[in-house]
């Protein structure tokens, strides 16, 4: 953990779109709900295949974000373990995996059900 945070976390959302990066792993980072949406944004619109975001404090927001930008994404491997998406988060992810590439998803420890 590097403990980039929300600020780190949306400089690099500004810069993912178009670009080469394949892996993501930000894991144990705090990058929150406005780090997650700020990543999540231009999801749609990278060559991003894994995404690691385990426990950093997402909540439902930042799920969300992510959620509604798997369309059409080239993520095949999503690891959202330790964060607190719950159920609304949850819903917000598996609503959009029929039009996304995700074939692993990770989502231990997130206070679902």
């Amino acid at each position: 953990s590097n403990h980039i945070g929300e600020e780190g976390a949306a400089k690099i959302g500004l810069n993912l779109k178009e670009s080469c990066i394949q892996k993501l792993i930000l894991g144990s980072n705090g990058i929150g709900d406005e780090g997650a949406k700020a990543i999540g944004q231009n999801l749609n619109v990278s060559s991003i295949q894994t995404l690691g975001f385990s426990n950093n404090g997402i909540g439902v927001e930042g799920a969300i974000a992510i959620g509604k930008n798997l369309k059409g994404s080239f993520i095949q491997s999503l690891d959202m373990d330790e964060n607190q998406i719950e159920d609304e988060g949850v819903k917000a992810i598996g609503n959009n995996l029929r039009e996304s590439s995700i074939q692993t998803l990770y989502l231990a420890g997130n206070q679902i059900g």
